[in-house]
């Protein structure tokens, strides 16, 4: 049987250990107990044990979600993905509320000009309205449906900021901009709501952003959309009530990959000078690095290749797989973190090994060691105790 793609169940089994059949290591290091996953209108029932997950039976539902997407369906790998990652995350979320003292403002457009007198009149009137804790700049239209052409085309970003940012005259308030994951072919901003609501407690203002995202947008323009977000928020700084003197970013799984490429071209004018792409050169303060995937050349999986295969000239190919070289003292302070249950976990020892050789102050933190639920962005569970420890380790660093 034909799961996507031409791969089948056979492939998809026998390439577990492999960890090379559609990134699926990953996929399963997503999955929520007893979650029930609606995939393209058929709903399978993952049934995992509490205690201990069976993987061969976890194998088999997992094959299950591709199959019925790609051989009911017709759909690619990509699309069937997608709605299992969206699925489980919304378990991960459920029942989660928006903090009281946090407003978000939603859906400005960081590739047009921002019109100050409406972004004005919002903060002017925000707490007129029903509800005062989300207010909208634009309507998104269908953004978040992961069906839509325009989830992986959009250039919307939200503002995550304390409430004493709505009435303050002097806003000039540490900016922290989180870049989400996704295997750089699914995620947006909805996902990482809660998250950055978390982090503009701590007294931010949090930019949450979508990305261009393959594979309809291959490699470089993930890395483009970071550059143009930051080059946004710097240029209407003073509209934003934000201190650039005081630009922190953060970002996990390949969103930590494309943090750090961000800061690796930012910080190395070499580099950036080869690149034949859209680029900006202000670093951050510090950032955080979250669980991230950053050796390229050893990954040999179709989520690296969506996003990579055919999308440049080999010389251009050669200087992202060859990123890490062109590290030097310029980086930012950096916190690296990593769970020793992932299977990424060495990505971020070899972060480690670089910023130590060129002399880069930097915090490295493992976790995870007493807690096998910490596994792979486990900061991203609010549930979680240990994420939640995380994320105050990585305020505490940004101050």
């Amino acid at each position: 049987m034909k799961i996507s793609n031409g791969i089948t169940i056979e492939d998809f089994q026998n390439g577990i250990e492999k960890e090379d059949i559609c990134g699926i290591p990953a996929l399963l290091r997503r999955i929520s107990l007893k979650s029930t996953w609606t995939i393209s209108g058929y709903s399978t029932e993952i049934k995992i044990m509490e205690e201990i997950m069976d993987r061969e039976r976890m194998m088999k539902n997992v094959a299950e979600i591709f199959s019925r997407g790609a051989v009911d369906n017709n759909l690619p790998a990509w699309v069937n993905m997608r709605h299992a990652w969206k699925a489980s995350d919304a378990a991960r979320d459920r029942g989660l509320e928006y903090p009281a003292n946090v407003v978000q403002i939603k859906n400005l457009d960081y590739k047009k000009e921002l019109d100050e007198v409406r972004f004005n009149e919002l903060i002017e009137t925000w707490d007129k309205g029903v509800e005062r804790n989300i207010i909208f700049f634009a309507d998104s239209g269908d953004a978040a449906d992961v069906d839509s052409a325009s989830y992986t085309s959009n250039s919307y970003m939200d503002i995550c900021v304390p409430i004493s940012y709505m009435t303050d005259e002097n806003r000039k308030y540490p900016v922290i901009v989180s870049v989400h994951g996704g295997g750089w072919f699914y995620g947006d901003k909805e996902l990482y709501s809660h998250y950055c609501c978390l982090l503009a407690e701590h007294g931010y203002v949090v930019v949450n952003f979508n990305y261009r995202l393959s594979p309809q947008n291959k490699y470089p323009a993930a890395i483009e959309d970071v550059a143009y977000l930051i080059r946004y928020i710097h240029e209407n700084a003073q509209i934003l009530g934000i201190d650039m003197d005081n630009f922190y970013m953060v970002g996990d799984s390949a969103g930590a990959q494309l943090t750090a490429n961000y800061c690796i071209i930012a910080s190395n004018s070499d580099y950036r000078a080869k690149l034949d792409f859209f680029t900006y050169d202000l670093l951050p303060k510090k950032v955080c690095l979250n669980c991230g995937a950053y050796k390229m050349a050893e990954r040999n999986d179709n989520i690296s290749a969506w996003y990579l295969r055919n999308a440049v000239v080999e010389e251009q190919y050669k200087l992202f797989m060859d990123q890490l070289d062109y590290v030097n003292a310029e980086f930012p302070e950096a916190y690296l973190m990593y769970s020793v249950n992932d299977d990424l976990a060495s990505h971020t020892k070899a972060v480690d090994e670089v910023l130590n050789k060129v002399g880069v102050a930097h915090i490295t933190k493992a976790y995870g060691q007493n807690n096998p639920d910490s596994g792979h962005i486990f900061h991203m569970n609010m549930y979680n105790p240990e994420g939640i420890l995380c994320n105050e380790d990585e305020c505490a660093f940004m101050k």
